[in-house]
């Protein structure tokens, strides 16, 4: 082979290797992109649920929602109880808001648990579904106490304080 001939083929190996090394960055940075905007998707819409979650507790921990040395579950029941339930429908609307925005979260995590970055996110988000569950079960069983005058148990599972810090931090990773 001549040394032209190996020129040739030097160069057009070169640029069939630059060329290729372009087409892998290029994919690279598509796949990047897609992965952020699907990362995105999903927890920017739980960050805000959570947020508004937040709001609907403070509400539902103060006046005139609250009642003395009772949680908002029990609250709720002493007060249909003693007002009847048409007079607590505001309170009743934002007790179902907190459900339907808990099983929402509970559905952006399930699709986005394979996707996730920190192991510390994973935790806190079992510990949210774990008191997103047992909250549910908590909510739906109001009507049954009610008519059968029971009340709530003490202890309820407490609200995972870490997990809207676990979702911000897993959305930073993200961008």
């Amino acid at each position: 082979m001549s040394i032209k001939t190996l020129g040739l083929v030097l160069v057009a190996a070169t640029l069939a290797a630059v060329a290729a090394a372009g087409f892998w960055y290029y994919k690279y940075q598509s796949l990047g992109a897609m992965y952020s905007q699907f990362a995105l998707g999903e927890l920017q819409p739980m960050a805000d649920l959570l947020r508004d979650n937040q709001v609907l507790i403070r509400e539902l921990n103060s006046d005139p929602f609250i009642e003395k040395d009772s949680g908002i579950l029990e609250s709720y029941l002493v007060k249909i109880r003693r007002d009847g339930v048409a007079k607590h429908a505001d309170m009743k609307q934002r007790l179902d808001m907190l459900a339907e925005n808990d099983t929402a979260i509970f559905t952006l995590i399930k699709t986005y648990a394979s996707h996730r970055r920190s192991p510390s996110f994973m935790t806190e988000a079992d510990k949210f579904r774990n008191y997103a569950s047992a909250w549910r079960d908590r909510w739906n069983s109001v009507m049954e106490l009610f008519m059968a005058g029971g009340n709530y148990a003490v202890s309820g599972v407490p609200f995972p304080k870490d997990f809207p810090e676990a979702v911000d931090a897993e959305i930073a990773s993200a961008k």
